[in-house]
């Protein structure tokens, strides 16, 4: 039976005072043990970064477009729309698209894995990433509160499969003519009131039939509900894996 696997990694907008430069103090939203097996080592993590925290950075230094950087090695974290660039102690984020400068991300070594994000080229704040692994992970807003974005990821999953018209298998070993790899990965940009606003495929299967047949299932399934209330961000990047070779 053909599966769709996801992988989401979500970057935040939020808006703070540009005026504001020192560090602060934030009360986070702890998770409890229904939330996660890992809470605990997510709330620590937390409590370390919102207890000393710029809710502003500058950001004049930091080159506004991508070209010729040296990327950092993946190491679970990363969304695949984005180049990630090393720059002093500081991540840039550049959108694939554009290669234009998102995100200023700092990592915290010390602690659990984990990523704060600052919005180019205002600098403030955008939002705080924990990861547990390259699967799990947990984000929380410039305000601390968390938000749980899996139920929302889910029905966007559970509409694009339902609306995947696989082609049989036959067709598929055809088009295929001995290749084994036919995985079609997109980027989806989806928006706040549920549309699409992008869709790129990020990785080919080198088979044009099932890289637009990846792409029709998105577009079927099209919209998705708007965001709940809770989200903070205008628009979720999530990363959708077609396997046809299952």
């Amino acid at each position: 039976m053909k599966k769709i696997l996801l992988l989401v990694s979500i970057l935040f907008m939020v808006a703070l005072p540009s005026f504001a430069a020192k560090y602060i103090k934030i009360e986070p939203e702890f998770l409890t043990a229904s939330q996660s097996k890992n809470y605990e080592k997510v709330n620590e993590t937390i409590a370390v970064i919102f207890s000393k925290i710029k809710p502003v950075i500058k950001t004049d230094k930091y080159p506004k477009y991508y070209h010729d950087f040296t990327l950092v090695k993946d190491d679970g974290t990363q969304n695949k729309a984005y180049h990630y660039v090393k720059n002093g102690n500081a991540e840039l984020i550049y959108t694939i698209d554009s290669n234009e400068l998102k995100y200023i991300s700092f990592r915290r070594p010390e602690l659990q894995m984990c990523r704060i994000l600052y919005d180019y080229p205002s600098g403030n704040l955008h939002a705080v990433q924990v990861f547990i692994s390259e699967t799990e992970s947990y984000a929380f807003g410039a305000d601390g509160k968390y938000v749980d974005y899996t139920p929302y990821v889910k029905e966007v999953k559970e509409k694009v499969v339902k609306n995947w018209k696989v082609p049989p298998r036959k067709k598929i070993d055809i088009l295929a003519k001995g290749q084994k790899d036919l995985l079609v990965q997109m980027a989806v940009t989806v928006s706040k009131d549920g549309h699409v606003k992008k869709c790129r495929i990020l990785k080919s299967s080198k088979i044009k039939e099932l890289d637009d047949n990846a792409g029709a299932a998105i577009r079927s399934a099209a919209p998705f509900k708007p965001f709940p209330a809770n989200f903070f961000n205008e628009e979720i990047v999530i990363i959708l894996n077609f396997n046809f070779s299952l």
